[in-house]
């Protein structure tokens, strides 16, 4: 009886990758969602391609994401396993400018699942760091730094992206095994909608904003006027807190295989809902989502409730498992949302920029949201929202001028520390009433009850209900931003 072994595979350098572009290629967005695509279905092609070629029962797939890969093999499997996967990751490494890089570990199955999965960690984290420990077959090394042959062009990503829409299937051949191809291959899966339908296939919906006439994807400049106020769009990333964390922490491997699923199918499935909700439909495309993290571009005005929502439902999917997964960790999301500077910026500086503030977000308080350069809360993004209906009903309804807004900005911009801006934390106030009066002055009381009414809940939004202790909120921030985009104002 041969012994069973656990191959994993990961793919390193997805940010570098994801934040390039092709050098001849003349749509900078087609190219992002191109590379985005490509990467989600690289984890799930490969693992199946290779089972195929091994002529082995899709069954032993456990897990897949956008960026790994779990596999159950015999012993005697290994071998032809490795060298599959060496000509993967030489190719991978060619068609990515050398800035993606594919290991892979593999270890018996002996002992409980624990050791097995810290087995597989410790020889990931070795072939990382060391790429010539641990037997790293030396062709694969220095493959980046060999005279590669000419590839068919580097617009494959933008041409990749043109299929999107229209394909049924991905395909995959071994005389290109990193290039997918759209409903052709020497072998081939269908892409499917939704979870639980057709179980042999791979679960990718897709979602784009698409122009009203030609159906075709709505270029960057189109999406911008989309938004209700200021003409920009913008990047909004997601990931799940402490998910490697509870990953080490399962005591089985079907624990393993039902984690990983469970969150890439929520990712999958209900980022596809709400982009056909009439808010999001013309507004949002999906450009990627892995095991525990996503990405959207769209107008900007749509991202902010498109990840609230996504919040809501993620925190209702954690409660309904709480029982399944007593000591789940993963409870949280953190969220970091960027702007583009202007409708013709490069989206995958604008991908990189969403990152580094979905990273400043996991750095203050794990289950935050980060957007206009403050963190929050998810609980005080209400408090943000409710400041910017205030102001923005002082706008159009009791004729205010938005220039307004920058005044109540000045306030936060003497008032605020570097320290207090990084963490998000309210600053109090040394002289209060110096402070309250230039609100006062900023916006005047008039005549009307239900204007002093709004006017007086904008002072309370900023700086709380305690005149004695002010303190100016971050939320408070975050509402004027908001509100100066809602207004239209691109200074």
């Amino acid at each position: 009886m041969s012994l069973q072994v656990f191959l994993q595979a990961q793919i390193s350098g997805t940010e570098e990758f994801l934040a390039g572009q092709s050098s001849d290629s003349q749509d900078a967005m087609a190219d992002l969602l191109g590379r985005c695509a490509w990467l989600t279905l690289s984890c799930e092609v490969l693992p199946r391609a290779l089972l195929a070629e091994l002529k082995l029962s899709p069954l032993l797939l456990g897990s897949s994401s956008a960026e790994q890969f779990l596999l159950v093999l015999a012993e005697e499997d290994v071998p032809r396993a490795n060298e599959f996967l060496n000509s993967a990751a030489g190719e991978i490494s060619k068609l990515s400018g050398n800035t993606l890089r594919l290991v892979w570990a593999s270890t018996e199955n002996l002992g409980a699942w624990p050791i097995a999965r810290k087995r597989l960690d410790d020889a990931l984290l070795a072939k990382t760091v060391a790429p010539l420990a641990g037997g790293t077959d030396l062709a694969h090394v220095f493959a980046p730094f060999a005279a590669a042959a000419p590839e068919p062009g580097d617009s494959y990503f933008e041409s990749f992206a043109q299929g999107l829409p229209t394909a049924k299937r991905v395909g995959w051949s071994s005389e290109q095994p990193a290039h997918l191809l759209w409903d052709s291959g020497q072998y081939s899966w269908t892409l499917k909608e939704q979870s639980g339908v057709e179980d042999d296939g791979i679960l990718f919906p897709r979602r784009f904003a698409t122009d009203d006439n030609s159906g075709h994807l709505t270029r960057l400049p189109q999406l911008a006027k989309r938004a209700s106020g200021a003409h920009k769009w913008g990047i909004l990333r997601g990931d799940v807190d402490h998910f490697d964390a509870q990953l080490r922490r399962v005591n089985s491997i079907e624990e393993h295989i039902h984690l990983s699923v469970m969150f890439k199918e929520f990712f999958a499935g209900e980022l596809a809902l709400l982009c056909t909700l009439p808010d999001f439909w013309r507004k949002v495309t999906i450009l990627y989502r892995g095991g525990e993290d996503f990405a959207v571009i769209g107008a900007w005005d749509a991202l902010v409730p498109l990840a609230r929502e996504l919040q809501r439902l993620f925190e209702k999917l954690v409660e309904q498992n709480t029982v399944m997964f007593p000591n789940l960790e993963a409870r949280s999301i953190s969220m970091g949302m960027a702007i583009a500077p202007d409708a013709a910026s490069h989206p995958g500086a604008v991908f990189q920029e969403a990152g580094i503030e979905l990273q400043a977000a996991k750095a203050s308080e794990v289950g935050g949201f980060r957007l206009f350069g403050r963190t929050l809360e998810w609980k005080r993004l209400a408090d943000a929202e409710e400041l910017k209906s205030s102001l923005m009903r002082l706008v159009r309804d009791f004729r205010f001028s938005p220039d307004y807004v920058h005044d109540l900005a000045s306030v936060y911009r003497e008032s605020f520390s570097a320290r207090a801006q990084r963490r998000a934390k309210a600053v109090k106030i040394d002289k209060p009433w110096r402070t309250f009066m230039r609100l006062s002055t900023v916006v005047p009381q008039g005549r009307g009850k239900e204007l002093n009414n709004v006017r007086n809940a904008v002072i309370t939004n900023l700086v709380g209900k305690k005149t004695a202790g002010l303190k100016l909120r971050p939320s408070g921030r975050v509402g004027l931003e908001w509100a100066r985009l809602a207004a239209g104002d691109e200074k």
